[in-house]
């Protein structure tokens, strides 16, 4: 996936790479909150959603987190079959997400990681699901936005 045509995009050529370190560097910022600009939960959990997208789309080293959740799925036996708690799919990932995401008491912090894993969890249920509409809507956006 290309977020770098610069015809269309509101704020001209970005790049996949550029958009991902902007939207990286405003989630560490914002959640820290030091300046003008103090993320709360939902809106570090939307903006950790929406990075984790890009960082799908500009690969390279932005590939890593997705590296680290899918070591972290397969080693607790995540589609295998076989795993400590039996036989969990990535869909009952995704909806353990989604119950963490509405039941915990959230902090920014643990909004922009829940944000971050779901934008990797959701997308690898599958296109046909329910867990995708997210994904290809942050993906629109971004594209709308970057190129």
């Amino acid at each position: 996936m290309y977020l770098a045509a610069a015809e269309g995009a509101a704020l001209g050529a970005l790049g996949a790479g550029g958009l991902a370190f902007a939207l990286a560097l405003f989630l560490v910022l914002g959640v820290k909150g030091q300046g003008r600009v103090k993320l709360k939960d939902n809106p570090a959990m939307i903006c950790g959603f929406v990075a984790s997208t890009a960082f799908t789309a500009a690969g390279s080293i932005w590939s890593n987190p997705e590296k680290i959740t899918s070591q972290g799925l397969t080693g607790i036996g995540v589609g295998t079959g076989a795993g400590p708690f039996g036989n969990v799919g990535i869909g009952a990932v995704a909806l353990i997400l989604l119950i963490l995401m509405t039941c915990w008491k959230m902090t920014p912090l643990r909004g922009a990681i829940l944000g971050l894993v779901a934008g990797i969890v959701w997308p690898a249920a599958g296109t046909g699901t329910v867990w995708a509409i997210p994904s290809e809507l942050g993906a629109a956006v971004l594209m709308m936005v970057g190129g």
